[in-house]
Formats: structure tokens, C-alpha cells, sequence
């Protein structure tokens, strides 16, 4: 199972709060392992307005492990 990990405070679990961008909480949804050696993974979170969205791990400061 992929798991998403910070490249400063270890892992980000399923329904942990980080940073997207540095600057706005943001609930981490879903982990997308990467599909191959170009691609990066993306990460489903939800903002705290509710909205939802996928970003790229490094937009949280992390990047997906097996």
C-alpha cells in the first residue's frame, strides 16, 4: 500500500492534516502510487471549506513510498 511521507516529519497518514503549499491545512484523502518511473503519484485532499481536489505530493512537502 502506497503511503504518503513528509520530507520533514516522517508519515502523513490517511485523515492527517498537513500543508498544501506551506500555507493552507488540508486533509490528506487518498494516496495514488505512481504508475511508472514519470510519474510523481497525486494525493486526493480535502480543503477545510469542504472542496476537494488532487495535487501532487510535492505541493505537501512529501512524496509517495511504497
Amino acid at each position: 500500500m502506497a503511503r504518503l511521507v513528509s520530507y520533514n516529519d516522517g508519515d502523513i497518514p490517511l485523515g492527517g492534516q498537513t500543508w498544501l503549499d506551506g500555507n493552507l491545512g488540508v486533509t490528506v484523502d487518498r494516496v495514488r502510487p505512481p504508475a511508472d518511473d514519470l510519474d510523481t503519484g497525486s494525493v486526493h485532499i480535502t480543503y477545510s471549506w469542504g472542496a476537494h481536489d488532487d495535487v501532487a505530493p510535492s505541493r505537501l512537502g512529501a512524496y509517495i513510498a511504497d
